[in-house]
């Protein structure tokens, strides 16, 4: 059962070994069983390994590490889309389309949303459970 859903900005800081990276070791220690990632976050991930690893193919490698090996992709759906609208709707300020599907598989999931972006915390705790990281350093 998926209990955590990591945002791209929790993979990062756990690659990067940044403040939150401990937090999401332990999370990824539990299986993929236990940890997902929104379809939505697969490009977001790819494009964001990309531009901070070493060369293309660390990026490759790591991006293929979360997610065929550390996490589950977790599927998009209308009830996500759904879920996403209803977050939208309940967050101000103004919560981005992307993160709001991502939140929205947390929420479909019934799991904790681990992230570090202020714009995220925004969304009520009452609708979607969350873990957040410590900003950048």
């Amino acid at each position: 059962m998926i209990t955590h859903v990591l945002d791209t900005s929790a993979i990062l800081a756990h690659y990067l070994r940044e403040p939150g990276a401990d937090d999401v070791n332990t999370i990824l220690a539990q299986g993929p069983a236990a940890a997902g990632i929104s379809l939505i976050a697969l490009v977001e991930l790819r494009s964001r390994l990309a531009e901070v690893a070493a060369n293309p193919q660390e990026a490759e490698r790591a991006f293929k590490l979360y997610t065929e090996t550390l996490t589950t992709v977790l599927p998009f759906s209308r009830e996500t889309a759904d879920a996403a609208m209803d977050l939208r709707s309940a967050t101000r300020p103004r919560l981005p389309l992307v993160d709001a599907l991502i939140a929205a598989s947390a929420k479909q999931h019934g799991a904790v949303l681990v992230h570090r972006d202020p714009h995220m915390a925004t969304i009520p705790t009452s609708l979607v459970s969350q873990r957040v990281l410590p900003p950048k350093p």
